[in-house]
This record gives structure tokens, sequence and C-alpha cells, in this order.
């Protein structure tokens, strides 16, 4: 099968594009001349709407104006001597109803606005149009006629005029000039030679724009006219009376008898578009012709290089390698011509050439090609970029000014073995760069053999692992070193204490294990942010560097947490000790000096606890717990401490940790109970109690609060207790609101902070308390001054939403915490409760008589109640009485007992309790 030429190609292309161009322009010729009919149609419709609502408009108002006069007495009395005066002032109110009169029904016109021209009284019966209305008896409108005086087209509309006894009495008629019914149609609104104007039902001409054939008053034989009255409404193609085929619109006037009709030469329907077309026509093959010249122009700049390049190929075929293609015409047809340029070219190189340069330039890598004997005979460009050398630099020395030092001969002896023995080579190696810089590459080494298996070439490539080597080194940072203080981690500190310990257990030496933990750093953070308190860290890690010998290591857990490792203290234990509590002292005499962050002075403190060991018997997670636990009781016994571990203290925080587990147990066990202490008023009446909770614990019998509760707000397990006390609480008086001999009782429950601090935990109570449908002010919150340390603004906000709903506050162990009289003006309580360390020697010391003094009238200026709790003696009860205070608690009133106990000693006969 032949080919087809491009010039063939591209006449296809231009005939494939100008086919659809031809019958997208007559698509546009055929909607033209669509649009073109309808739009001539529309103003035809629109223009005799317009002569309907101008024309019908005349008429009405004509109509009305005569059947007004009709109306009116004077013309009813059809009385020559009393004539309407009405009828001579309608000149003045429109000319063209200045010729009224009226008649009676012999046709003798009694009255009329203007005088008859001959003199003489008229006579209207025998008048076409006076018979009409005779015979209509109501309005009418006449057929056009000459006007006896005027020679003008008159048209008359005439009414009735009626008596009182409701019978045709006589006839008020209004002759209009046919010109009357004009509507005023813009003459740009149709085409020349357009016709318009009127016809009467019978077929007779009222009224046209034009009239040369003098067909006004006539009845048209033509047969437009015939079918502009049998159609009467709507849209006709006909033959009009000048022989002209006309397009014709035709609009009744409603209640006249009348037909508008409007038309135009069918041939300005199509005339527009017609002139649109044909310019259409020549442009698009104007177009078409265009672009054919243009494609014969490109096939012919396409076809000549092409036609060229094709010689020159079928020369090389034959062998001639000298010949080259013209590279002119198009840019795609020179790229392809000199592409076969540089091919024969490139064919014409040595074989031996093409196989260095395949080995040596086919990668990006940096490439080093020497001959047999090691010289260097050409480098590329990565290469050089790698190194620093250029191809003059190196050319014809060995590699050997590469080597950096760091390799001994045996590692390039063994290079070249496994060389000679493989054909190849690869590893890492270090180098040195032309500006005298070592850097680590990834070296690659291929022997290049000849046909007979000798080695001609070796070729070398690198890779710079530079980078690598970084990252390798980050890598290697963010696993054993903290990014914050680059000191040792987790990680490390037990790699190098597992060391340690293997080492002591060889050498028979104590190391030391000291874990310290910053004081007060979690204030610095809140106050002045974490980017403060990371300086302090910097500064801290630091200082300890400083402290300790340089064998030793400083590492940081996380937080405010460092951990010291020391090695090889000695062999006596005694004098180990000393040399850790020196060291000690060192550490904290260096963190005791101001440290100077952005601009702010702190003064920082630690604690410390120190665990010593000897040998491998122990794990090393052992040790960390070990110092861990001597750290917390350096914070227990005032902060600012170095504490060693002992047995004892093992002991204190296992037991912690079993009581923790038990806890969790006794949550789901339901080993919690209650119990409550008497509330009661300055004449010994109950008024209600304080809820407190007691722990049945399986092993170890009946638990105080000050045994577990410390624990629960540790671990977080106060929460699900304190929510259990509270849904206990509204339990208990629920069923007391169900007995009347209870109802009155309140009950305060004692609510910790951390309850204050979760962020639900308004909710929660109010849940409890629509649960179980309580008196919410029954219940009463007793919440502790330590409360207000932290985040004070939330606290008082949770406060104030529990107490719009009724829910009562009292401050425990007041005057022993670290309240300020602002917060106790904004807090939302009712009570102050006095602490029993203010009761308890009140008697006789009178300092604590001034302070409960004091409370007591305190918290009446700001209208608190006021409750002593520890009231244990009768003399206690009678001078509180006398300072004051009017609600009290303690063993005077009797011991925290279950609800049983209680409910019955209310139903005492006095309903007191004897003190």
């Amino acid at each position: 099968m032949r080919a087809v030429s491009i010039r063939t190609h591209v006449m296809i292309l231009v005939l494939t594009v100008s086919i659809p161009l031809l019958l997208l322009i007559a698509y546009a010729i055929y909607s033209d001349m669509q649009q073109s009919i309808l739009h001539t149609k529309s103003a035809l419709r629109i223009v005799g709407e317009t002569m309907v609502r101008n024309t019908g408009s005349k008429i009405s108002r004509a109509k009305q104006i005569l059947e007004k006069l009709a109306a009116r007495p004077l013309v009813k009395l059809r009385d020559p001597e009393h004539c309407d005066p009405v009828l001579t002032s309608l000149k003045s109110l429109n000319p063209e109803y200045a010729n009224i009169g009226y008649s009676n029904l012999t046709g003798r016109v009694v009255c009329s606005a203007v005088p008859s021209p001959t003199g003489k009284p008229l006579n209207m019966f025998n008048a076409p149009w006076y018979q009409t209305v005779l015979r209509k008896q109501s309005f009418s409108i006449s057929k056009p006629f000459l006007g006896p005086f005027t020679k003008k087209w008159v048209i008359v509309l005439s009414t009735p005029i009626w008596n009182d006894d409701l019978e045709m009495a006589g006839v008020i008629s209004m002759p209009l000039d046919s010109n009357s019914f004009d509507p005023n149609i813009p003459a740009h609104l149709l085409p020349e030679n357009s016709r318009y104007g009127y016809f009467s039902e019978d077929g007779t001409m009222v009224w046209r724009n034009v009239d040369p054939d003098h067909l006004i008053g006539t009845r048209p034989e033509s047969d437009s006219a015939q079918k502009i009255v049998s159609v009467r409404q709507g849209e006709f193609e006909s033959v009009a009376f000048d022989g002209l085929a006309r397009y014709i619109s035709v609009t009744p006037i409603p209640d006249t008898g009348l037909i508008a009709f409007v038309s135009v030469p069918a041939s300005s329907l199509y005339a527009e578009a017609k002139r649109r077309a044909f310019k259409s026509t020549i442009a698009g093959l104007a177009v078409i012709s265009a672009l054919l010249l243009i494609a014969l122009a490109i096939s012919r700049r396409i076809t000549k290089p092409v036609m060229a390049l094709e010689q020159a190929s079928r020369a090389v075929r034959e062998g001639n390698l000298n010949v080259r293609a013209v590279a002119e015409g198009p840019r795609e047809v020179v790229d392809v011509a000199l592409e076969f340029n540089q091919m024969i070219e490139t064919q014409q190189m040595n074989l031996e050439e093409l196989r260095i340069a395949a080995s040596a330039f086919e990668s990006h890598e940096s490439m080093m090609i020497t001959d047999a004997n090691a010289r260097i005979l050409r480098v590329n460009g990565a290469f050089t970029r790698s190194t620093g050398y250029s191809q003059g630099d190196i050319e014809g020395k060995t590699p050997r000014v590469l080597k950096s030092g760091r390799h001994d001969e045996y590692f390039y002896r063994e290079m070249w073995r496994s060389l000679n023995e493989s054909g190849e080579w690869s590893g890492e190696i270090w180098d040195r760069r032309k500006s005298g810089e070592v850097f680590p590459k990834w070296l690659s080494i291929t022997a290049v053999k000849n046909a007979a298996g000798v080695v001609t070439h070796y070729v070398c490539s690198h890779i710079d692992i530079s980078e690598l080597k970084l990252a390798e080194e980050k890598i290697n940072n963010l696993a054993y070193f903290d990014p914050l203080t680059m000191l040792p981690n987790r990680r490390l500190l037990m790699d190098r204490l597992q060391h340690a310990m293997e080492t002591s257990a060889r050498a028979g030496t104590f190391g030391a294990l000291m874990f310290m933990d910053l004081d007060n750093f979690k204030s610095l953070n809140d106050t002045l942010g974490h980017e403060v308190g990371d300086l302090l860290l910097k500064q801290v890690a630091e200082r300890l560097n400083d402290s300790v010998r340089k064998g030793d290591t400083v590492s940081r857990l996380g937080g405010d947490e460092f951990v010291v490792l020391l090695e090889n203290l000695g062999i006596r234990q005694n004098e180990v000790a000393a040399q850790v509590e020196n060291i000690s002292q060192k550490i904290m005499t260096a963190l005791a000096h101001t440290f100077y962050l952005d601009m702010h002075e702190f003064n920082c403190t630690a604690s410390i606890g120190v665990t010593l060991f000897a040998g491998n018997d122990k794990q090393s997670d052992d040790l960390m717990k070990q110092a861990d636990i001597a750290m917390y009781q350096s914070k227990k016994s005032g902060k600012n401490m170095v504490s060693f571990f002992d047995g004892k203290m093992q002991e204190i925080v296992s037991k912690r940790m079993r009581l923790e587990v038990d806890m969790r147990k006794a949550v789901t066990q339901q080993q919690f109970r209650m119990y409550y202490h008497r509330l009661v008023d300055d004449n010994l009446n109950l008024y209600g109690a304080e809820a407190l909770i007691r722990w049945q614990h399986p092993d170890h019998g009946f638990l105080m609060p000050s045994e577990f509760i410390p624990l629960a707000e540790d671990t977080g397990m106060i929460l699900p207790i304190g929510h259990w006390v509270i849904a206990e609480a509204c339990r208990l008086l629920a069923d007391w609101s169900a007995n009347p001999n209870l109802a009155g009782l309140c009950l305060s429950v004692n609510i910790s902070a951390k309850q204050f601090h979760l962020p639900t935990f308004a909710e929660e109570v109010l849940a409890l308390i629509n649960h179980y449908g309580i008196n919410p002010e029954k219940l009463k919150f007793e919440v502790t001054e330590s409360m207000l340390l932290d985040r004070v603004e939330e606290i008082i906000g949770r406060m104030n939403l529990l107490r719009t709903h009724g829910i009562r506050f009292a401050l425990d162990d007041f005057g022993t915490g670290y309240s300020s009289l602002q917060y106790l003006k904004r807090l939302p309580i009712d009570q102050l409760k006095i602490d029993q360390s203010f009761v308890r020697d009140i008697k006789h010391n009178e300092s604590d008589q001034a302070i409960v003094r004091t409370i007591i009238a305190m918290a009446h200026s700001l209208n608190l109640d006021v409750i002593s709790e520890g009231v244990e003696t009768e003399a206690q009860f009678q001078l509180l009485k006398e300072l004051g205070c009017k609600h009290f608690q303690g063993f005077m009133f009797g011991f925290p007992v279950s609800r049983d106990n209680l409910e019955a000693s209310i139903l005492s006969p006095s309903g007191k309790f004897a003190a």
C-alpha cells in the first residue's frame, strides 16, 4: 500500500476543517432567517396591539361622553330653547368632540355645539347612521362617508337618549374626522411600504395610514381585504389590492365592530437576512481559500527539506558517511536534520571511544576513567563538582592524589586483590578534595576488558555520602541525646548504667545514681512560659556538667528530671557515701546561684535522691526506682535536700503501689462506706451532717480518709471516688425528703480541687440532682483554701453556676491556707468553717481567741455564716457561743456514725444531744 504524501495530508486537513465551517455558516444563515421572521412578526403584533389600545381608548372615551350627555336632564327635554350649556364648552375641552348635537326621534337636530352651516335646522332622519342607531337602540359607529360640508371622510358615533319612562326619545351624536383613528405609529417601527388601518365587520375600510387607491369608505375586493374580515385575529400572508404579497397581522377592537390590520411586504421579512447571508457566505469562502493557500505554502515548505533529508538518508544507506542533511525548513525538520547529522558523526567515532563513553558518561554519578596502569584519562562534570579537580588538573595522574591518609596499605592491597579477582570492587572510602577537605564517599571500580579478556581501562564512580553521614549523626543524636540540652537521654543513660554496673562488678568498686528534680519548675513554666523554662533547663545542664567529673554522665530524662551517673568512686562504702555527699552539695551550690533567663532572674533549688551500687546484682531499672524513691523523700522532707535510698523507703513505696491497686478495685467492688458527723446549732438542735468516707479494706480493715485520700489525689482516683460520694449524698437527701422528720436536714460533702478542675464537674453534679430529684439547697459543698492556688477563675465560674441552682458552699479549715481576702470577697460561699487548730486551746490561748473573734466578725461583716469544728468540751462550746458562733461540729456532739445510727438518734425525745 502506497503511503500518502505530506501535501495530501495537509489538504485533507484543510478540507476537514472547511466542511464543518461551511455547515456552520449555513446553519447561521438559516437561524438568522428564522430570527428575522420572528422579529418582524413580533413587531407586527406589537403595532397591532398599539393600534387597538390607542383607537379603542379614543372610542371608549367618546362613548362615555355621549352616554353621560344623554343622561343629563336638559338633553332629555330635547327643547331647542333650553340647550345644555355643556355642549358649548366641549370645544375648549377637546376639539375632536366639539361637533356634538342631539335630535328628536324625527331626526330634527334640537341642539348642537356648532351652529348649522346653512342657518336652518338640520334633519338627520334619512342619514344611514341615524337609521342604524334607531334600529339598534344602542351605541353605534357609522361607516365612513364624505361630509357634505367638510368634504372629508367622517364617522359618526351615536347613542340613544332615554326619557324618564325608559323609552327612546332621541339620539345624541358625535361626528369625527376619520383621521381621529390615526394610532400615531412611529415610521421606524415598520419597513417601507407598510400599510395599517381599520376595517368594519362588513368589510368597509374605515381608515388606513395612506390611501393612494381611495379605498376608504369602500369594500375592497382584494384577497387580503376579504381575509382580514374573515380571519379577524391572527397572522397570514396574502396578496393585497396593489398586487404585492404581504404579511398581515389582524387584531379586533373589542365592543366597536372594528378590525385593526398591519401589513408589510413579504419581501421585507428576508431582505436584511439575505444581505447578511450573502456577506457570511463570501467571508466563509474567503477563509477557506486562504486556508488552501496557506496549506499549499506550508506543505511546500515541509516537503522540500524532507525530500532532501530522504536523499541524504539514501546516500548513508549506500555507505556514504560524509553526506550531511541540509538544516532548513520548520524547526522540527531542522531538529531531525541536526539529529541525523549528529548520528552520522557519532557512527564515525572509534568503537573503543564508544565503549569508554558508554562506561563513563551514561551515569550522573562522579566518573573517572583510567588506563590499565591507573593513569587518569577522563573525568566528568560531576567528578569535578565533587572533588574540585577539573579534567586538566588530574589528567595523566593516578588516583593517589585523592588519598586522605585515613587508610593503611592493607586496605588498598585488599582493594586491588578483589578488583583483580572479580573485576570490580565497591565500598566506603575517605578521600581528599582539591581544597584539602576530607570527605566520605561510596566508591565503585569496574575493570573494562577487550575481546581477548585483557584489562584496558578502569571505570570508577563514586557518590559523596557526606550528607548521609551527617544524617546518621543526627539520627544518632536523636536516638541517644536530649534535643534541648544535648545531654544523654534515658536510652543512652541505661546503656552506660549497664556498662558501669559490669565495670563495678569486675573492679569491685562502688558507683552511684543521683536522681534530681527541680523544685517549683512548674510555677516558672506557668508564669513566664515554656520558652523561659527551656532556658533554665539548658543552664541547669551546663552547671551539672561543670559540677561532676569528666567520666561521669549527666542525663536528662524529660521535663525537669535529671540523672547523674557516678562511676569508680572507691571500694569503701562510707568513703563513697561521703564523696557522693560532697558532689551533691557541689551541685546544690552551683544551682543556688541566680539564673538569668531572658531578662528574668530566677533562683532554683533541687531535690536529689541517691542510691549506691556495687556490681550488677540488681537490675538497672531497680536502681532508677530506688533513686526516684529517694528523690521523693527529699521532696517530702522540705525540698532542696539530698536523701539516700534505704529499705524502708522501698517498703513505703511498695505499700503505696499495692494500696493504689487495691483502691482501683475498691471503686468497682463497692468497698467504700459513708459515715455522718452531726452538725448542731447553739441550742444543740441537729440541723444536718457532714458526709465522711471510710474504706472497708478486705485485708487492712477499716481505713480512715487520711490513709487513702492523699493517694487518691495523687493518682486521680479522687474523681470516681468523689463522684460516688456526691451520688450517695444525693440519694440520702432524696430518702430524707420523703420522711417529715428528716426532710429539714442538710448534708455537707467535701470536694477535692481536682474535681473542680474537671470541665464537666458542674454538669455531672446537676445531672445527679435531677436524677434523684432533691432540693439542691439541702446540699452543701465544703472546699479548702488550697483549692484557690491554681485556675481560680475557672473554679469561681463553676461555683457560681452551681450556686445559681441552689447549692451552698462552705470554706473548710479557714485560716490555715493561702487564700486572700480578695478571693474571699469574690467566692460565692455561704459559710466559713473555723479550723479545729484554733478551737483546741481556745479556752487557754488568747491568740486563738483573738483569731476566732476576728474570723467571726469578718464573716458577719461579709454576711457569711460561721461553724466551728473540733468542739470537744462544754467550755469550748460556751466560749464559742459568747464569741458569736452559732453552729458547731465535734466529738462533744458524738462521733461519726452510720446512716442508721444517725437517723435513729434524731428520734430522741428532746431532739437534742447532751454535751
